[in-house]
């Protein structure tokens, strides 16, 4: 998926919260977040990311191989397109929900084209990988995901849904496979305990991310 044109960036790489960074991409969010073993990366952005994370790296003291994993929310080339060469720096391993994975590994290519990597660790509902649970949130692909760390309550969503002026919006459905089905992963997650929402475009919502889901469930069921 490629940013709508309506998603404004005023954002800037930076540490979130504790142990949670966001890094700005050219066209989505990359997520750090610290854990005891080292450090997870949620997705890599396009072609040339991989650069930025390890420039914000440094900047914070850790080294490239600190990155343990690197989990792809979905396989679309803005997630993706960096993933061979943030993976080479770094030497860490992939996980992907099992959906996705034919995508990653260049066997189907029905989407944009992006280099391909070998998968390392297959994920499901209910997976979990380092310091993240696993919620399969199928819609904008059949393999998207939503990640859940516990300790801060943040839920980093993919394009599940995009921010815009401190609300949350539907991914508009012409860049989703089954927006009627994206429609209800959205729904689902109020069954979820978390109060940050981490979007892969757009700002962070903190502190009231469940309460912006639940506002954007009341719009769609208007529509």
């Amino acid at each position: 998926m490629r940013k709508p044109d309506d998603i404004g960036y005023a954002i800037k790489s930076r540490k979130v919260i504790d142990k949670i960074h966001l890094i700005l991409g050219e066209i989505s969010n990359v997520y750090l977040v610290e854990y005891e073993d080292g450090i997870v990366a949620i997705d890599a952005g396009s072609k040339g990311d991989h650069t930025k994370v390890v420039e914000y790296l440094r900047s914070i003291g850790r080294a490239p191989s600190d990155v343990k994993y690197i989990v792809v929310t979905h396989a679309h080339s803005d997630h993706i397109g960096g993933l061979k060469d943030l993976k080479d720096l770094t030497g860490a391993l992939v996980a992907v929900h099992k959906d996705e994975v034919p995508y990653v590994r260049g066997e189907k290519k029905s989407r944009m084209e992006v280099a391909p990597v070998n998968v390392d660790v297959v994920l499901e509902d209910g997976s979990t990988i380092g310091p993240l649970r696993v919620i399969h949130t199928p819609g904008h692909t059949p393999g998207s995901i939503c990640l859940l760390e516990l300790s801060t309550r943040t839920l980093f969503v993919g394009d599940l849904v995009y921010e815009k002026d401190g609300e949350l919006f539907e991914i508009p459905h012409h860049y989703s496979q089954d927006p009627q089905k994206n429609r209800v992963a959205i729904a689902m997650l109020l069954d979820l305990d978390f109060s940050n929402v981490a979007p892969s475009h757009g700002e962070p919502i903190l502190g009231r991310g469940k309460e912006a889901v639940r506002s954007l469930v009341r719009r769609l069921l208007l529509t």
